[in-house]
């Protein structure tokens, strides 16, 4: 797999964002997206038709994966990035397509990185699109019938809205292994039963 590399240089967060920018992502290669003048930033991926994309926020200085999801055709999603951190894209299909995104700096919240990191699989089941709001990693939107994989802390919150409020889907706890697949249509209906929504 061929790899291409983008240093991006916020040198002005106006110019950040305000402006939206779109890259094509070759067939099978991965590109590096890096805003090393932002200590923490918000960045908003709209994927425009590749089939099959990965997204991977990895360490700096050992270049680990810290956390990561796939990400449906014409799925939107919302990424956070520390500095210590970069942005990788990778297209997992056979042909090219367009990835949109814009950033907006945040104030860096304050967590502890040690501890204990779960991957798992998150499994929309049903035929509608299910968002998920994952605070401080990122907000999936899950398209039908799609999967996921993410890399999350022990302790992490997952929720979802209903009725115009936030609720808990799950709690990312020890009953939860390395490579499980986690039923989230089957959950969001157990939990909305559970709620009385």
């Amino acid at each position: 797999m061929k790899y291409l590399f983008i240093l991006l240089l916020a040198l002005c967060l106006a110019s950040c964002t305000a402006q939206k920018s779109s890259i094509f992502i070759p067939a099978n290669q991965t590109v590096e997206i890096d805003y090393i003048d932002i200590d923490y930033y918000q960045i908003t991926l709209k994927n425009k038709g590749i089939k099959d994309i990965s997204i991977a926020v990895n360490s700096r200085s050992s270049n680990e994966q810290v956390k990561g999801f796939g990400m449906g055709d014409r799925a939107k999603v919302e990424v956070y990035v520390e500095a210590e951190n970069k942005l990788l894209v990778t297209n997992n299909s056979d042909q090219g397509g367009m990835l949109s995104y814009w950033i907006a700096e945040k104030n860096r919240l304050v967590e502890e990185r040690r501890g204990e990191y779960v991957s798992f699989t998150l499994r929309n089941t049903s035929a509608k699109s299910i968002p998920l709001i994952i605070p401080t990693v990122m907000n999936p939107n899950l398209s039908p019938f799609s999967k996921s994989g993410v890399d999350l802390k022990i302790g992490q919150e997952i929720f979802f809205k209903a009725k115009g409020k936030r609720h808990v889907l799950l709690i990312v706890d020890s009953t939860i292994n390395n490579g499980d697949e986690l039923d989230v249509a089957k959950l969001l209906k157990k939990r909305k039963k559970e709620l009385g929504l």
